[in-house]
């Protein structure tokens, strides 16, 4: 493997996203840093037949759905091992960002060597103000995020708190444990010594697994504020009860996988899981009478 120093790579994974994932792609084969892009499809139902032209994109579609890490890491893999990019790049279809983006996240990864992950500040759609980055959990805080009345309220607080932060970061770098799975860069030599990204979850909290494998191997996660961009995701006050679930499955393989919690801790918060998926369905039927 023959790494090429300051190319970047970019994986595109499209699942049933055709008409963002053109959009997106067309837009930044032309940023002069993107230097390749893979787009994946993760056995979806798109065809994506004569869109795909251009010299810097390579197309692949997967005979079957593992995930959402196991159909960025097909991408990885070619980006790293097929066209030796020194950092990569992960971008859902429905972010939004500019070729200084790119710029500004390479220059940090080139500074600063001991970095694995940088992502930049985001918005949400219409440009409105939601999480920025994502922090271990520890067992309080988890059994309370369980329930939708304990959550209630502290929602807003972290969202103002994590973007003040963000904009007075010293040095525009803010260190933190976990950044946004929409948008983000990889440095390739973290992704080689880890095996890549942790296959063992389908979907949902893979950014905590991330996080601590970079951690772990002596690497920092980072978001800096000198760029943005968009995650163009409408958010309701309820995602579907399945969501939820598997949101919590995630957190207490992340627990297991890295032996934080004892038996009893995880006994604890597996009665927190259930009681808090049976609260939240109610939860979600109140909300949806009270909308009609």
């Amino acid at each position: 493997m023959n790494i090429r120093k300051g190319t970047c790579g970019i994986v595109v994974l499209n699942y049933n996203s055709h008409d963002l994932t053109v959009a997106l792609v067309n837009t930044i084969k032309e940023f002069e840093d993107v230097d390749e892009i893979c787009v994946v499809d993760n056995a979806s139902n798109d065809n994506f037949n004569n869109d795909f032209n251009h010299r810097k994109i390579h197309y692949i579609k997967n005979k079957m759905n593992l995930g959402y890490n196991s159909g960025n890491n097909v991408g990885l893999r070619y980006l790293i091992n097929r066209k030796g990019c020194e950092f990569v790049f992960i971008a859902n279809p429905d972010v939004i960002f500019q070729k200084e983006t790119i710029k500004e996240i390479k220059s940090t990864f080139m500074k600063n060597p001991k970095i694995a992950l940088i992502s930049t500040k985001r918005y949400g759609a219409d440009n409105s103000k939601i999480h920025q980055f994502f922090e271990f959990p520890n067992l309080r805080t988890s059994i309370r995020n369980c329930f939708f009345l304990t959550r209630l309220g502290k929602e807003k607080t972290i969202i103002e708190d994590q973007n003040y932060q963000i904009d007075y970061a010293k040095n525009g770098i803010r260190y933190v444990d976990a950044v946004p799975g929409a948008f983000f860069g990889l440095r390739s030599e973290f992704l080689i010594k880890n095996n890549y990204l942790y296959e063992g979850i389908f979907l949902y909290g893979e950014e905590l697994f991330t996080g601590r494998d970079a951690l772990n191997l002596g690497y920092k996660a980072a978001i800096i504020n000198s760029s943005s961009y968009i995650h163009n995701h409408k958010r309701s006050k309820f995602s579907n009860s399945k969501v939820f679930w598997f949101d919590r499955v995630s957190l207490r393989k992340y627990y297991k996988r890295y032996n934080l919690l004892s038996v009893g801790q995880l006994a604890l918060l597996d009665i927190s899981i259930v009681l808090g998926t049976v609260e939240y369905n109610i939860a979600q039927k109140l909300w949806k009478l009270i909308k009609k």
